[in-house]
């Protein structure tokens, strides 16, 4: 007697986010409506001057923000560090560790030193006598910029993590999918950066 056997249907195979990268992507995504309201109290702010930005305090304020040098080098920093920081990934994924490690400790240098340079622009900017309550566009200036350098600080310390985890041998081409999240993250930096440099100091320095 035949006996029928019967076959699993093969179910069909789509790609697949891993829960690492989820998280990253739900993170982010509350992280673009956090700053994405930061931004839009600034254009609220900004609607409701006759003139923008205030007169500074006093006379011996010069505050409103110059593009260049500081800025504008910055902008360079930040962007090679995130050039640095994908092919660093890139090198994971194909088992190249040593060209990881140099590449990870350069994105981890580049970040140090955006962070350096701003931290020395906030320090001239009070010793010129403002701070965050010298009026409506030094808080919005010191609020984003300081979040921002708060989450430049968040990412290399997860930069740095991922460095240590590397050393250990807990990274390879199979996986890698905490340093694409992190990578990823640091990519976010990078372009919230670039709408900080294009509207409080190019924006700025049209409307002088």
């Amino acid at each position: 007697m035949a006996v029928a056997t019967m076959r699993p249907e093969v179910q069909p195979q789509y790609p697949a986010i891993k829960p690492g990268m989820m998280g990253m992507y739900i993170f982010l995504a509350s992280e673009v409506m956090f700053f994405g309201s930061l931004f839009a109290v600034y254009f609220y702010l900004y609607g409701s001057h006759l003139v923008w930005p205030p007169p500074p305090p006093s006379a011996t304020n010069e505050f409103y923000v110059n593009w260049f040098p500081i800025p504008f080098v910055n902008t360079i920093i930040l962007l090679s560090s995130g050039i640095t920081c994908h092919y660093a990934a890139e090198a994971i994924a194909h088992d190249n560790r040593r060209r990881f490690f140099m590449l990870q400790i350069s994105t981890i240098i580049l970040g140090l030193a955006f962070e350096g340079f701003q931290l020395y622009e906030f320090i001239t900017a009070f010793g010129r006598g403002l701070s965050l309550t010298a009026n409506t566009f030094a808080s919005a200036f010191f609020t984003l910029t300081g979040f921002h350098g708060a989450h430049v600080l968040g990412g290399l310390v997860l930069l740095t993590l991922i460095l240590y985890r590397a050393s250990k041998g807990q990274f390879s081409s199979k996986h890698h999918v905490a340093v694409n999240a992190v990578t990823l993250y640091w990519h976010f930096v990078d372009v919230v950066w670039l709408f900080l440099f294009g509207i409080l100091y190019l924006g700025i320095t049209a409307f002088r």
